[in-house]
């Protein structure tokens, strides 16, 4: 049987991309609030608050001031604690130059259960040229591992599902890609990831 080549390249964002920084900005952030830094983490990240903004149900303003008053501070300290938080995350710039590096070869993807400020997130960073698209939660209403969010995906890439290989930290969201035919890679760091990755063919 013929292996269909890979023709698109697709990551996730957060613990991909998004990665942990100094944790000492966390566990100082967290002392002052009261709470564990992994409380604080979870909360941003998973949480209830987190989930609503991921699919598109408030803004990343309504959630950081909603954790704000959770807290115990005042909503208006919301842009403060967002502030705070970001100082404790790193952007890995190093793979983005890579899927850079591969779009006149590879069809290139981003797929993030996300805010809605993740488009413009990255464009401040300089990284959205990485992407021929970028399909984000909070834009489309829908999440991984919907399999909707991937098809989705696939066809604004114009391929099979047979012909991506999607990148993911998350093991559901890993089996639901794998599931509709996609190759896939569990992200643990970067150099596991690229080695698997040229395993399968990806140069």
């Amino acid at each position: 049987m013929n292996i269909p080549t890979i023709r698109a390249i697709i990551l996730d964002f957060g613990g991909v991309l998004l990665q942990p920084g100094d944790p000492a900005v966390h566990e100082s952030l967290a002392r002052e609030l009261g709470i564990s830094a992994d409380t604080l983490r979870r909360e941003i990240f998973v949480g209830p608050l987190s989930l609503a903004a991921q699919r598109g149900e408030i803004s990343p303003q309504a959630l950081w001031a909603a954790l704000a008053r959770q807290w115990g501070l005042p909503a208006e300290k919301g842009e403060w604690l967002a502030m705070r938080f970001w100082e404790g995350i790193r952007i890995d710039t190093e793979l983005a130059d890579w899927l850079r590096q591969r779009k006149r070869r590879y069809r290139t993807g981003l797929l993030s259960n996300a805010w809605s400020d993740l488009r413009d997130l990255l464009q401040r960073l300089g990284i959205d040229d990485a992407f021929h698209a970028m399909v984000i939660s909070a834009e489309e209403h829908l999440m991984k591992p919907d399999p909707a969010i991937y098809r989705l995906m696939l066809e604004r890439l114009g391929v099979e599902p047979a012909e991506a290989v999607f990148v993911d930290d998350r093991l559901e969201n890993v089996h639901a890609a794998h599931t509709l035919g996609m190759r896939t890679v569990q992200f643990r760091h970067r150099g596991q990831a690229l080695a698997e990755l040229r395993n399968l063919g990806v140069g």
